[in-house]
């Protein structure tokens, strides 16, 4: 957060307009891409509660040669990609979306050994690893203040070293703990089992997170998308809250099927912590939005307030039915992907029609969005016995 604010103070609102765009590019590419994290930290859960390493460890390692080759390929698709994506979206160089596909590929490989880690419980480290990434990204933004060129690709350059840099710590930490450790070879049936709904789930979440912001700068005028990336990107603060409960839910969820437990429980007190953190975020934005942005973005961005609420609201919609949907992954229930398809589908089609003001794109989310969060409530609710 403290690196997306530095950046829009450095810019400015016209500036911003690219590079919120290319943040968004970057969610939706390694939330698309990357179903492989919550499909490795399930089996790996799996695992350790078997006490396998051998085969968390031949898992890890098959894993991440398939992910790198894969990454490899997309990257010269990407580099091709990139001036039409440059011009649909108006971003005023090619650079600026290849810089952020870019981090969207090392954020993949970097998804993979945080699977692993989110699997083994080993949430010190998986801490830590944020806090390297995020700290290292945080002193780019910095350094801009002493360049007299700022822009938008300078900033992205800063996101892509953090995520490689954050990547080869853990990369070096596996490779030295598990130098004399056996391998099995991975069940590749049961990663495609998991991984393939898991792919149409986060797929689906990236067109919910992310659309809103495409549709916004290719018809909206630069500092409009400026001010709306600066909603956005304090809206994303309610994500922050949902991130270590949903971290915590598929380890959980999947230690107590093992077991036997009933799973509908747990995911009632996670969406409960969930709802009572954002609580108080939620309660600040409504009194003082105007002082918020001012103080965190300055006053050219001030027209950000009044949308901040509203895309918070949505947020917390997208983070409840998500973490509802964990209990029917647990249990390898995915019917409820239909649901998450059909309204994906119906929120891009709806912004493509409707989007002469902010009011028409919010209206579009907060309708698709709410069909699924009741959609999945009334599927549990059917298997309350879960």
């Amino acid at each position: 957060m403290i690196y997306i604010i530095l950046v829009g103070r450095i810019l400015g609102p016209a500036d911003y307009a690219d590079f919120s765009a290319a943040l968004s590019l970057i969610y939706f590419c390694a939330v698309a891409l990357t179903p492989i994290t919550p499909t490795l930290a399930r089996i790996v859960a799996a695992l350790t509660a078997r006490g396998s390493l051998p085969a968390i460890v031949g898992l890890r390692n098959e894993v991440m040669l398939r992910m790198v080759a894969f990454c490899a390929g997309t990257a010269v698709v990407a580099l091709a990609v990139s001036p039409l994506l440059a011009r649909w979206l108006r971003f005023r160089s090619a650079l600026t979306p290849s810089l952020a596909l870019s981090a969207a590929l090392v954020f993949a490989l970097l998804s993979v050994d945080r699977g692993v880690l989110q699997g083994l419980m080993q949430f010190r480290r998986y801490n830590a690893s944020i806090l390297v990434e995020s700290s290292v990204r945080c002193l780019g933004a910095v350094l801009l203040l002493d360049l007299a060129y700022r822009s938008a690709e300078l900033a992205l350059v800063s996101y892509v070293v953090a995520v490689a840099v954050a990547e080869l710590i853990i990369a070096h930490t596996f490779s030295r703990e598990w130098r004399t450790s056996s391998r099995q070879p991975a069940d590749w049936n049961q990663i495609r089992r998991l991984a393939v709904p898991m792919f149409g789930l986060m797929l689906s979440l990236a067109v919910f997170q992310n659309v809103d912001m495409f549709v916004v700068k290719r018809w909206f005028d630069p500092t409009q998308t400026g001010v709306y990336g600066a909603a956005t990107a304090l809206a994303r603060s309610f994500g922050i809250l949902f991130v270590p409960l949903y971290v915590l839910a598929g380890p959980t969820l999947t230690r107590l099927h093992e077991s036997g437990q009933r799973l509908w429980p747990a995911a009632l007190r996670l969406s409960a912590w969930y709802l009572a953190l954002s609580a108080a975020p939620m309660f600040i934005f409504a009194t003082w939005p105007e002082k918020i942005v001012g103080l965190l973005y300055g006053p050219a961005f001030i027209a950000a307030a009044s949308l901040i609420v509203p895309l918070g609201g949505v947020a917390i919609i997208t983070y409840c039915a998500l973490m509802l949907a964990q209990v029917l992954i647990t249990i390898h229930d995915f019917r409820f992907l239909r649901v998450y398809a059909v309204m994906a589908v119906a929120q891009i089609a709806g912004l493509a029609m409707f989007h002469g003001s902010f009011g028409e794109v919010l209206t579009v989310l907060y309708v698709c969005q709410s069909a699924v969060l009741v959609a999945l409530t009334s599927m549990l609710l059917i298997r309350r016995s879960i």
